[in-house]
């Protein structure tokens, strides 16, 4: 849920409130006055989570190694078979 700053033209104070975003507050939670509020604009922060590029990376060059050593040791296997018919 965001949160939101306020600022009260009656107590002139500013404080943080927490809901939705479709969601006004309606009275200062200070001085408990009603219609004095003003919404102070934000610039939204976005937290992006990184994870190691580089791991993820090297694991999936690993991952495809192993599975193309395998996929060739299967060829050469079943290259080596003799099919009756």
């Amino acid at each position: 849920m965001p949160f939101y700053i306020y600022n009260c033209k009656e107590c002139d104070s500013s404080f943080k409130v927490w809901h939705g975003m479709t969601e006004t507050q309606k009275e200062c939670v200070l001085c408990e006055k009603e219609g004095g509020l003003v919404r102070v604009p934000q610039i939204p922060s976005v937290v992006r989570a990184t994870i190691e590029d580089e791991k993820i990376g090297r694991l999936t060059e690993e991952c495809i190694g192993e599975n193309q050593q395998l996929l060739s040791e299967m060829k050469k296997e079943a290259r080596n078979q003799i099919y009756e018919d």
